[in-house]
């Protein structure tokens, strides 16, 4: 098979997704600057180095500021002291839920390392309930199953391990939220958006989402962020998600960013560039799969709720080579193969194929899977689209 021609092929097939996409680029990128430019952010911002309380921190403001404007909210809490998506979620609900609270998710089961968090909240006799996927649009499913609102409604954008389910988009949110505003007027609305920044023009809260949050290492940090993740959303929520982060009476206050905002708003600048790029070379590599005959979610011409790609390889030791293959393709460690291995918070070895200069970041070009039928490889990140349509397409060819 002439891989090179098909790829050629999928440009002329695919000319019409590609346009939209660097159409959706055009306008993120637009936004984003416009928020650098009404925050207010100057060179000594960028350069200043926060210390021990964090005070008066300059660089904490500024990514406050302008997060909030990047996703249309009234507030953010942006630190590097938050480790990961998992920890803020983690925060936002120790922060806002209270015995015999209960929090429901709407979008199926959560993934594998929130499902310690929620075990965790079940010692402080705080509920937990999940609507099943494939009613998620339900309100009368919803009803009858759900006996008190719950505190807050969870959201999850992404699909997670759970390989089969799609991933959201931004209308088939606003649908969710809309219908979650009819029969739970009080309940708080949390939208995990991981892997979804600027994959459409709008994010959740430009529908109505309450609070959202994600990691700065998957994408919206634009591959310069170290560390650290977002919250954003309505002030009165965002303040006392600050009260439990930190601690009350003293809450965003503090918290000092250690020079490391100069990345994560420059990476915040680059990340609609990355995230487009990241997006044209899955749309071509997706419709190259699929002529091969490898099942893939989602197709090439299918709405994408976010930037991963999965690739159904339904072999235990055909995902482990891929994914080897993935690592050698990356500008760092290329000379080591990843291996299966447990890690905390998920049940099944995980293997993790990256190559990048920040540990663990998905926002760079890199792959995942975890060991468990169908055996199906994640794909996701990447500088440029040439760099994700070879690093595919050259894995491929190792398997096929």
């Amino acid at each position: 098979m002439d891989l090179d021609g098909l790829t050629r092929e999928a440009e002329i097939i695919c000319s019409t997704r590609l346009k939209e996409i660097q159409e959706i680029t055009k306008k993120n990128e637009l936004k984003v600057l416009s928020a650098f430019r009404s925050s207010g952010i100057d060179e000594y911002t960028v350069s200043f180095i926060g210390t021990g309380y964090g005070y008066n921190d300059r660089g904490r403001e500024a990514l406050e500021r302008v997060f909030s404007l990047s996703f249309s909210s009234e507030s953010a809490i942006v630190m590097p002291q938050l480790i990961s998506g998992t920890h803020a979620i983690s925060s936002i609900l120790f922060a806002l839920l209270r015995p015999k609270d209960t929090i429901l998710s709407i979008t199926g089961p959560v993934y594998d390392t929130l499902k310690r968090v929620i075990s965790s909240l079940g010692e402080w006799d705080i509920g937990y309930q999940e609507i099943p996927f494939e009613y998620r649009e339900d309100t009368g499913y919803i009803t009858s199953k759900v006996d008190n609102p719950p505190k807050i409604v969870f959201i999850q954008r992404s699909c997670g391990y759970n390989w089969d389910r799609k991933s959201l988009t931004i209308d088939e949110i606003a649908r969710i939220v809309s219908n979650i505003r009819d029969i739970f007027k009080e309940s708080i609305i949390l939208v995990d958006n991981c892997y979804g920044e600027f994959v459409e023009d709008r994010e959740p809260t430009d529908v109505g989402a309450d609070i959202i949050v994600g990691s700065l290492i998957k994408g919206v940090g634009g591959n310069l962020a170290l560390t650290g993740a977002y919250i954003v959303g309505k002030k009165e929520i965002i303040d006392k998600i600050g009260d439990f982060i930190t601690a009350p009476g003293q809450g965003r206050d503090i918290g000092p960013t250690l020079g490391l905002q100069r990345g994560i708003l420059q990476g915040l600048l680059f990340a609609p560039h990355f995230i487009g790029e990241s997006l044209i070379g899955l749309t071509i590599a997706s419709y190259v799969l699929e002529r091969l005959g490898f099942e893939v979610l989602p197709k090439w011409d299918e709405p994408r709720g976010d930037g991963v790609q999965r690739i159904i390889l339904r072999d235990r030791e055909k995902l482990v080579r891929f994914l080897q293959e993935i690592q050698k393709s990356c500008p760092i460690n290329s000379m080591y193969l990843p291996e299966p291995q447990y890690l905390p918070g998920y049940s099944d070895p995980v293997i993790l194929a990256g190559g990048g200069f920040v540990q663990g970041s998905t926002g760079e070009f890199s792959a995942d899977g975890i060991l468990r039928p169908p055996y199906v490889a994640f794909v996701q990140g990447g500088y440029s689209h040439n760099q994700v349509i070879t690093g595919i397409i050259d894995s491929i060819r190792k398997i096929l």
